[in-house]
């Protein structure tokens, strides 16, 4: 209900409200400081949302940078008829009803009853949920649509993209190579991955470190969460493609980030 009140008050209007308020015209969501330092990003650009969910990402996106536009996948009927509620009449945004992998093809999707932002072509581990504290609740199973961001860009004229973001729960390798051809032209990519197994053959972060360095990107920033006793669950790893890494700073001999608690 709050997204899609949010979703109802059009761009100029929220412009004065926050004027009215003294608040800056477009500032970044708290949820989403990891992505500071690659925005504002004031002229046209692309966005891609995996794992949109209800549109939470793209709305605190948008309302930083709204030159954006943004092409958001979401297979789980629920959510995407949510965000397509709040958002389907915004022109900067593309809801597509379908999951993304390796190819167009059609996958088995397990729906967390308990947890529905943690559906995932995936099954639970039930181990690693229950030493976290948090349910799944009864685990349903349903066929959905899945294409690449490869043969989604090149059947509609996406030639540059300023981020990719991925949340989809263990599915994140399959995603990126099905992104093969597109990475080369993503300037970003800012991916959740999970560092304790919450999934069946999830992968590590490391192995998505290790793929994202094959294809000419480097680690720019990284945020953690852990359920109060310093065990991290899961890791928001922002990747940069190389040539646009700026020279090394040469006023400092290291240049420390310090990790959200």
């Amino acid at each position: 209900m709050l997204d899609t009140l949010r979703a109802l008050v059009p761009p100029a209007a929220k412009k004065q409200i926050k004027r009215v308020l003294g608040r800056p015209e477009t500032q970044l969501h708290a949820d989403w400081d990891v992505l500071s330092m690659i925005g504002p990003v004031t002229t046209p650009h692309v966005v891609l949302d995996a794992g949109a969910h209800h549109g939470w990402f793209f709305h605190c996106w948008l309302d930083w940078c709204p030159q954006g536009v943004v092409h958001a996948f979401e297979p789980t009927k629920e959510s995407f008829d949510a965000a397509m509620a709040s958002y389907g009449n915004d022109p900067r945004v593309h809801l597509v009803p379908r999951g993304l992998g390796v190819s167009d093809t059609e996958l088995t999707f397990n729906v967390l009853e308990g947890s529905t932002i943690s559906n995932s072509f995936l099954q639970p581990q039930q181990s690693a949920w229950d030493a976290i504290h948090y349910g799944t609740g009864e685990v349903s199973t349903r066929r959905v649509q899945v294409t690449s961001i490869d043969n989604y860009c090149a059947a509609h004229n996406i030639d540059r993209v300023h981020l990719l973001k991925i949340d989809v729960q263990g599915f994140e390798l399959e995603v990126l190579k099905g992104a093969r051809s597109t990475l080369a032209r993503i300037d970003h990519v800012l991916v959740e991955v999970g560092i304790q197994r919450l999934y069946i053959g999830a992968p590590s972060f490391a192995e998505v470190c290790v793929f994202m360095e094959e294809q000419g990107f480097h680690l720019m920033h990284m945020r953690a969460w852990h359920q109060g006793n310093r065990v991290l669950v899961e890791t928001d790893l922002l990747f940069r493609r190389n040539e646009l890494a700026p020279p090394t700073d040469p006023t400092g001999a290291r240049h420390y980030v310090s990790l959200q608690e």
